[in-house]
């Protein structure tokens, strides 16, 4: 049998016979049997024309099995480098689910450290395992990587999600914890009067004293016992000199009696910034400053707050 090559302008322009070997050559390969095996010629340093293979069919097909044997080994060492790299990727997928255990005993610390239980968060991940590699231990495989990687996507989503719940709460708790009116407003002095019901020193009727007199040296600091902004700070009918801090988070102190304020409405204010001179002003019988403290416009006793200091 031949196969004829014909032209539209000259006809007929050759003629190839086809033996054996070379129709299964061409099955193999296709419709593109001769330009590859003439391709595959070039590769080797001559190129195979039509006619090398109507004349020597056995060359092709043994050019043919060399570039089969040829990309047998690179498929050989292309499966070696995937499983190097699939091997090294499983390592990373193990150190990611490591650190995602790191990462919850950080949290649990910081839990803890803050007197919170960590049950209430729902940090605790997997327990941490491990052990020797068994002989007959499986290599890591493609579609079980890809699920584990999905699965440790949606655990560090999971993590982050509680993790700013948590530093929101913390932020949230040691704002209200600076807030907080905690000491004593004067260095030194004595408490001249407590916080409750008491016969009035004026009138020496029974009255309710919404705060602590603490007594002292006229001209001696008084300072605020928290950051805030001035929100009084002038004569007030009864307290004399007054001034008054707003803490945030319901917090509201007043420190009365003042010789002299000496911060203005409006102004921010630092934790034992001073903020007035000890005197006698206003409804008083003697040098002291009048310590109020308010939570959410109702009194409540300083003695607790002065306590806190003290520990």
């Amino acid at each position: 049998m031949d196969i004829l090559f014909i032209s539209k302008s000259k006809g007929t322009t050759a003629r190839l016979p086809i033996s054996t070997p070379l129709v299964l050559l061409l099955i193999f390969l296709g419709g593109g049997g001769f330009l590859g095996l003439w391709f595959l010629g070039f590769q080797h340093g001559a190129a195979v024309t039509v006619a090398d293979l109507s004349a020597n069919p056995e060359r092709a097909v043994a050019i043919w099995q060399r570039e089969i044997g040829e990309q047998r080994r690179f498929l050989s060492g292309l499966k070696r480098d995937l499983d190097a790299e699939l091997g090294a990727l499983a390592a990373t997928v193990g150190g990611m689910q490591g650190e995602i255990l790191r990462l919850d005993a950080v949290a649990e610390h910081v839990i803890v450290g803050s007197g919170l239980d960590p049950s209430e968060f729902g940090l605790a991940g997997s327990s941490p395992i491990g052990g020797p590699r068994e002989p007959d231990a499986l290599s890591p495989q493609w579609p079980a990587l890809l699920a584990e990687l999905s699965n440790i996507k949606g655990e560090i989503a999971l993590r982050k999600g509680r993790l700013d719940i948590l530093e929101e709460f913390v932020f949230e708790r040691n704002r209200y914890e600076d807030s907080r009116p905690v000491g004593r407003p004067v260095d030194s002095g004595w408490i001249s009067s407590g916080y409750g019901y008491r016969a009035d020193p004026v009138t020496g009727n029974r009255e309710f004293h919404g705060g602590i007199d603490f007594a002292g040296k006229p001209g001696a600091k008084v300072r605020a016992v928290a950051p805030g902004i001035v929100t009084w700070s002038g004569k007030r009918w009864g307290y004399g000199n007054l001034v008054e801090i707003n803490h945030g988070n319901g917090f509201v102190t007043r420190y009365a009696h003042n010789k002299e304020n000496l911060v203005r409405f409006g102004e921010k204010v630092a934790k034992q910034q001073e903020v007035a001179l000890l005197g006698s002003s206003g409804r008083s019988t003697g040098p002291h400053v009048h310590f109020e403290i308010l939570h959410q416009d109702r009194t409540v006793n300083p003695a607790s707050m002065i306590s806190i200091n003290d520990k």
